[in-house]
């Protein structure tokens, strides 16, 4: 409460007489208080909480998107269907931000899409990756999954990327595989004759428990690239338990750095159609029942042919009779065009496992035929390049090659010159294959780092 004081002075008018006997002066001071009070009135005013999921798309169908969009991590996001990002749309997905991926299965399964002249801008940090998941995994942002491990597969479809690339194929752009062709529609379809189409970029994101087949020989894998140029980044990838691949590369050009696959069902990294990029700094760690590290096809028409590199990998690779394809060292096969730099394999059981298919690379296309060389220095010219392989462990020479070697006459034997790219032991350099310190920021590092 206030006090204001207010002070009136009245004053009588005396004459004043110097005789003491006169009555004395007297003056009367008034002193008046005013109170004022501040009474403050409280107003419940109803503000409208922020949703805790953003739902986009439906189940089964196509949503497009259009126009610039945004999902961050105030919201969990919750994709249904078919997510497009169209031509000349962009999507930004800040860091942190968790996105489920709703129920759906064959051709109605949920996946995330960039179509052609599109761009995603999905740029996660190290202490705030991105993570795609099911919805049905009970992750929050503020407690971990209790109810998923790194084996989960399946869930939903995964995130496909488009972009304008070269690929070598019959045709200059085609359909990717895992969605049925659509009367009408073009965005799905990739390829081109751009290499340095970008289409935005993608860091420290984790993709989990994807991977769907549509029929034999249409799947979703965990990332699909198809035609992608190498204006778009991507780096710092974590794919765990897709139900197929982990990253399928359909030609294209784009680098990718820092890769890390875990617990895949059928290859780790399968490339095909003349991918012309590099994989620099790559983890496949294989289930029990899992196919191979990597499945490398080469061009399909002689018209458009391309080298790819993969440089330091590691495998940790396990053995089992009963997995499919008898857990591939990894598959070479069908004109390759390839430099694979710096590899190690190591794991439980991984000795009894084998590189498959290289007899296959015979340089034979439905539209002539081309010789391919083999070589072992990492900067030779040749198109079929290995140098600096270590196998960790009681790995034997004929297990690995096995009958994967031509004649000498070809110069792609890769059981006689064994010795000039591969070394079997029990001690590599620390820095053979992959940095693993890069993969801190995944799961995977989150249990084995």
């Amino acid at each position: 409460m206030k006090k204001l004081y207010f002070i009136t002075l009245f004053t009588a008018l005396v004459t004043l007489v110097s005789c003491a006997e006169e009555d004395p002066v007297i003056e009367y001071v008034t002193v008046t208080e005013t109170v004022v009070e501040t009474v403050t009135e409280t107003v419940e005013v109803e503000v409208e909480a922020t949703p805790e999921t953003l739902t986009v798309g439906t189940d089964g169908g196509i949503t497009k998107l259009t126009g610039d969009n945004e999902w961050t991590n105030e919201q969990t996001i919750i994709i249904r269907g078919k997510v497009v990002v169209t031509d000349g749309a962009t999507l930004t997905v800040g860091p942190g931000t968790i996105i489920k991926a709703g129920e759906g299965t064959l051709n109605d399964a949920t996946a995330l899409v960039v179509a052609r002249g599109g761009q995603i801008f999905m740029n996660g940090t190290e202490d705030a990756p991105i993570i795609m998941t099911d919805i049905n995994d009970d992750i929050t942002y503020t407690s971990a999954s209790t109810n998923r491990t790194s084996m989960d597969r399946g869930k939903w479809g995964g995130l496909i990327i488009l972009g304008k690339a070269k690929i070598s194929n019959s045709t200059a752009e085609k359909a990717v595989e895992g969605i049925l062709g659509i009367e009408g529609e073009t965005w799905m379809n990739y390829g081109g004759d751009d290499n340095a189409d970008n289409s935005g970029s993608i860091t420290y994101i984790s993709i989990r428990y994807s991977g769907i087949s549509v029929k034999p020989d249409e799947e979703l894998q965990g990332l699909t690239l198809g035609g992608v140029g190498n204006g778009t980044t991507i780096e710092n990838v974590e794919i765990v338990g897709s139900d197929d691949d982990g990253v399928e590369f359909f030609g294209g050009s784009v680098d990718v750095t820092n890769l890390l696959i875990w617990n895949h069902f059928d290859d780790g990294i399968d490339i095909d159609m003349a991918y012309s990029g590099t994989i620099r700094n790559a983890i496949v760690e294989y289930a029990a029942d899992s196919d191979g590290a990597f499945e490398i096809d080469g061009a399909k028409v002689t018209t458009y042919e391309a080298q790819c590199t993969i440089d330091g990998l590691t495998v940790y690779g396990r053995y089992t009779e009963d997995a499919a394809d008898s857990d591939q060292l990894g598959r070479i096969r069908e004109n390759i065009q390839i430099k694979i730099l710096d590899a190690h394999y190591t794991g439980e059981k991984a000795e009894a496992s084998k590189l498959e298919g290289f007899q296959l690379n015979d340089g034979s296309f439905t539209d002539g035929a081309t010789s391919k060389t083999f070589g072992t220095d990492a900067s030779g010219s040749e198109d079929i390049i290995f140098s600096d392989w270590y196998f960790n462990g009681a790995f034997e020479q004929a297990t690995v090659v096995g009958k994967n070697t031509v004649n000498d006459a070809d110069a792609r034997d890769i059981n006689t010159s064994f010795s000039n790219w591969a070394t079997i032991g029990t001690s590599p350099e620390n820095d053979q294959g992959a940095d693993t310190t890069a993969f801190r920021w995944t799961w995977w590092g989150s249990e084995n780092l």
